[in-house]
């Protein structure tokens, strides 16, 4: 391969980064997320210095998959920030598009993220026909780690748990105080988004908590998918993982078989964009 590649994978959380180099090897590396809430001033004089700290990466071509870049106006700003720091090739695409490249390939089908947000869409082989979902924490967001996070606090907060429960939530969150500091804090999203994780575990002991990660999947199905006779689905992100036998339950009650669950699409990602470069270049 004649140029160098980097891949990026952004979701609400965090980027996850794949360099491909000239001989086809593969380095990953993870930043912070490029939401456009995250972008200004700030986020890019940050990321000046760090990419002025690996030039060797500017001369790759970028295909970079973000959340929040459906929008054609978010991928013109996110685009000429690339051009500033010093990039000279580059391509930017939907986290959604991203999620179809990684678990279909140039196949159709029905794919989800179900990871800090929520979306669901119908992918022909070639590109996104259908979105459902993908409304943003604010309007939707059903079968997030974000909305679970929000759900089991405002439960939490009004003591709408068993006693036995709520020792344990009260060990592991805190306070009202505590809670709500961190809710309204500088970093409120990111933490409430987490919030699935800084309790994992407590869905195999108490039925309240598996109970809640069903009621969330199955509302992201139930608005997700209620005009369409879904079948089958390819799912990522970080909450559909880490909940993977409660979806896969959700699932099978819903007569929908699950194709694919990958946590991190990146390394597939890597392996669908270097795929279609070679082709091109021949």
């Amino acid at each position: 391969m004649n140029n160098t590649i980097l891949v990026a994978d952004s979701g609400g959380t965090q980027t996850d980064w794949c360099f491909v180099d000239k001989n086809l090897e593969k380095h990953f590396f993870t930043t912070k997320s490029f939401h456009p809430s995250n972008w200004g001033e700030s986020f890019f004089e940050e990321f000046l210095v760090f990419w002025n700290s690996r030039e060797e990466l500017k001369t790759s071509r970028i295909h970079f998959y973000g959340a929040g870049c459906l929008n054609e106006d978010n991928k013109s700003i996110i685009s000429d920030y690339f051009l500033k720091w010093g990039f000279v090739n580059v391509q930017v695409f939907s986290d959604v598009l991203g999620a179809c490249h990684s678990t279909l390939g140039d196949k159709e089908g029905v794919v989800a993220i179900l990871g800090t947000g929520s979306v669901a869409c119908h992918f022909d082989g070639c590109q996104i026909t259908k979105i459902s979902g993908g409304l943003g924490y604010l309007l939707g967001d059903e079968g997030s780690g974000y909305y679970f996070g929000k759900t089991l606090l405002s439960r939490y907060l009004n003591s709408d748990f068993s006693d036995s429960l709520m020792i344990s939530l009260l060990a592991i969150l805190g306070d009202r105080s505590e809670v709500l500091s961190q809710v309204y804090g500088v970093n409120g999203k990111l933490y409430l988004s987490s919030i699935s994780l800084i309790v994992n575990g407590l869905s195999s002991v108490y039925l309240e908590m598996k109970e809640l990660h069903e009621d969330n999947i199955q509302l992201f199905i139930s608005k997700t998918f209620i005009d369409d006779e879904v079948k089958k689905i390819s799912i990522i992100g970080s909450y559909g993982f880490y909940n993977q036998n409660i979806l896969s339950e959700i699932l099978t009650k819903n007569n929908i078989k699950l194709i694919k669950l990958v946590q991190y699409p990146i390394a597939s990602l890597a392996d669908y964009v270097i795929k279609h470069t070679e082709e091109s270049t021949k």
